[in-house]
């Protein structure tokens, strides 16, 4: 399991104590032990490492490190360490435009084609206002399966991010439905870009980092040394492994790395109105009556303009969550309780937002949230011997789609399609996700297949005369793929399917 270590940052105004104990921080509801709650919710979630950052009132009374910046070389979390950011970048980039709204340059209900005539719009007409708000139908390329995850290695400029979603089918009319898609970031930047003249990350510098005061938060990209950057990882069985993405393989306002600390002092710079104007900002805090319905699951969680209006029962939050590239971002403010928190863990999953819930419950005087199973241990694998013969009849390219999308996932991931190649390596039953590592795989007794990564995960296959002429796969997620064999496994076939 993984250890914690006491790396305190307690702020009093304008004093700073190095501590190597921890505190029991007075809030509105009365004590509260922050520390026992992060570490209880780490050991849950398996976070590797974390750092954390409370605030009430304007004032930061809360900020520490836990588990590990780098696992392999036991290097600790500290509360100044610097994260990849995924979920609390977003709002900024909503502040960005509206900023250019506030100038003149922009209106919310221009429509994309006045910017980026080239993107083919079906015949759809976007407004700015609709690609803020995720109310815009365009498919989230995030959710496309090969387009994304074949290439998650491979950077790419704006104009080939695009590429991987233009020419998809639209998951429902403009305006008509709310559905995640940071497809519509994407050409936000893009627009931003082409009305300002410079780089979105030159923009976002001048006015937005600059103006906050800033100093941790650089634009991260595979050329770029960043001092004091995690490492970022994934779970594997019963372990962690590094995440290997490439954060430029995703839309620019992916690409910043920050720390807790920055994160809050530029969400700051907004609540003191110098960023944007007081009228402005509650135009991104307000949901219209598409975004008002952004979860079947939870009706009384909203979405305004790139901001999540969320809530801890009757306590309504503002800000964003996310997870990607192997890592987890949650900053949420509580305006009426005048409570901000702000988490970033260098480990793939929404932990960030469950460590997030669990402190805002607890400060906020609510019931802890039901204790999550405890994570069923890896099934043992049995390695049945399979004949080359029977190697021979199943090796192939496989192309799988998904079936029936279960309702907590978004529309986008009905147009999912993951390409694999089942092939033979000297004697051994292979499979390869397309731009992923190739690995083993396993015979099991009731004649299903499984991979050490995903131990869980079945595969099977639909036989016809002897020969493998479709696959099946189901996660422990509930999502089943399948789908044909479109052709032989060796690796030209195989690559070809990504063109």
């Amino acid at each position: 399991m993984i250890d914690t270590y006491d790396n305190t940052l307690i702020l009093f105004g304008t004093h700073v104590a190095a501590s190597s104990f921890y505190v029991t921080a007075i809030f509105a509801q009365g004590p509260v032990d922050p520390d026992a709650i992060a570490r209880r919710v780490i050991i849950q979630e398996q976070v590797v490492g974390a750092s954390v950052l409370i605030a009430q009132k304007g004032e930061v009374v809360f900020q520490k490190g836990y588990g590990f910046a780098d696992l392999g070389l036991d290097v600790p979390a500290k509360p100044d360490t610097v994260y990849g950011v995924v979920g609390p970048m977003m709002p900024f980039t909503g502040v960005a435009v509206m900023q250019l709204i506030e100038r003149g340059k922009l209106s919310l209900d221009d429509d994309v084609s006045k910017f980026i005539p080239e993107f083919p719009l079906q015949g759809h007409h976007v407004s700015i206002r609709q690609l803020l708000n995720h109310t815009s139908g365009i498919v989230d390329y995030h959710y496309l399966g090969d387009r994304i995850e074949a290439t998650s290695r491979q950077p790419k400029a704006l104009d080939e991010v695009m590429a991987l979603y233009a020419d998809k089918k639209w998951v429902h009319e403009p305006g008509t439905k709310w559905d995640w898609s940071i497809s519509g970031f994407q050409l936000l930047v893009t627009i931003l870009e082409r009305v300002t003249g410079q780089t979105y990350e030159e923009f976002v510098r001048q006015n937005i980092f600059n103006p906050a005061g800033v100093k941790s938060t650089p634009y991260c990209d595979d050329s770029t040394l960043v001092y004091g950057l995690s490492r970022a990882y994934r779970r594997l069985g019963d372990g962690h492994v590094l995440a290997h993405e490439d954060g430029m393989a995703y839309n620019t306002d992916l690409r910043y790395c920050s720390t807790v600390g920055d994160l809050y002092q530029i969400w700051r710079a907004v609540q003191d109105k110098k960023l944007l104007r007081p009228e402005t900002f509650r135009m991104m805090t307000a949901a219209d009556s598409v975004s008002e319905h952004m979860s079947a699951q939870d009706p009384k969680m909203h979405y305004g303009l790139a901001l999540t209006l969320n809530h801890e029962e009757d306590h309504r939050s503002i800000g964003q969550h996310g997870s990607l590239l192997g890592f987890s971002g949650s900053m949420y403010e509580f305006p009426a309780d005048q409570l901000t928190i702000v988490v970033l863990t260098n480990t793939e999953g929404q932990n960030a937002y469950a460590l997030s819930r669990a402190l805002a419950r607890a400060i906020l005087g609510l019931p802890d949230l039901p204790k999550p199973p405890a994570p069923r241990p890896t099934p043992t694998l049995t390695d049945i011997t399979v004949p080359i013969a029977e190697i021979g009849s199943l090796t192939g390219t496989f192309v799988l789609t998904a079936g029936e999308v279960p309702p907590n996932l978004h529309d986008s991931y009905t147009q999912y399609r993951r390409t694999y190649r089942v092939f033979n390596e000297n004697g051994r039953l292979m499979i390869e996700p397309l731009g992923q590592a190739p690995e083993r795989l396993f015979k099991q007794e009731d004649g299903s297949f499984a991979t050490r990564s995903s131990a869980w995960n079945r595969i099977s296959f639909v036989m016809r005369a002897n020969r493998a002429v479709g696959m099946k796969m189901t996660s422990q997620g509930g999502l089943l793929l399948s789908g044909d064999r479109v052709g032989e496994s060796d690796p030209r076939t195989f690559h070809q399917q990504l063109q």
